[in-house]
């Protein structure tokens, strides 16, 4: 056992030295198993998930945003989903590690952020009366060209680290554009009736909770959400890893 530690110390060492870790966001040289953030950047990163956000809707609030356990945002338009869980608000190093993760090819980000999603989703309230994870489908077309559809692989890791099992219960069962594609006020008319239960799937009394990476107005969420519903569900909570903010919608561009 003493010679078997040696030699993974010496050969951790050999691998430091051929490939040094560096941190995912700046590629500043870091020292030391598990870490994937230089010093400076994982300060930085854990003030953006700290901020507040709205429980029903995830959107980032200030002191005093709350009445009633929803903000102003989610006030008026009365969200399907029942609380919405996120790490952080879709901005600055966040946005960063979304988009290299979604289209960079950067598979191996996904327990990194499936880590954080996993915290975010065990701090609720919530998280303990939770059925199964269900990740928000996406149509085949949407897929092409792209090596992985990265909430898919999210919501698997999720689940392996909270121990809440997975339903493959929704299906998406119309393309047609990209959300990003469509004026903001047509959003929820464009993804109306896209998404529909898996044949034979059975959701009737379960309490499930919706996964995906980031969410904008929350318009494929709540779809998802009324379709779950429709067809019985309890409760239908949604968790991602990043919500894009009012007052940042420049980001969209990116999303």
């Amino acid at each position: 056992m003493i010679r078997d530690s040696v030699f993974q110390r010496g050969w951790g060492t050999v691998l430091d030295i051929l490939y040094p870790r560096c941190c995912v966001l700046c590629y500043e040289r870091i020292a030391g198993d598990g870490l994937h953030f230089c010093a400076g950047c994982e300060r930085r990163l854990n003030v953006l998930m700290s901020e507040p956000a709205c429980p029903r809707c995830g959107h980032s609030i200030g002191p005093y945003g709350l009445q009633n356990g929803s903000c102003r945002a989610c006030r008026a338009r009365r969200p399907r989903v029942d609380r919405l869980v996120r790490v952080g608000p879709y901005r600055a190093m966040l946005t960063s590690l979304v988009r290299a993760f979604k289209y960079g090819g950067r598979d191996e980000l996904d327990h990194l952020l499936g880590e954080r999603l996993a915290d975010a989703i065990e701090s609720t309230a919530w998280s303990d009366s939770v059925d199964a994870l269900v990740c928000v489908p996406t149509h085949w077309s949407h897929s092409i060209g792209r090596r992985y559809y990265a909430p898919k692989v999210l919501t698997r890791t999720t689940s392996r680290l909270t121990g809440i099992p997975t339903a493959p219960v929704l299906r998406r069962v119309a393309g047609g554009p990209h959300q990003l594609q469509v004026p903001r006020s047509q959003r929820r008319i464009n993804v109306r009736g896209k998404f529909d239960l898996v044949p034979g799937a059975r959701v009737a009394g379960a309490r499930l909770c919706l996964v995906d990476d980031v969410s904008t107005i929350g318009a494929t969420l709540n779809e998802c959400a009324r379709v779950l519903k429709a067809a019985g569900a309890t409760a239908v909570y949604g968790a991602v890893i990043a919500k894009v903010d009012t007052a940042h919608r420049g980001h969209l561009a990116k999303v």
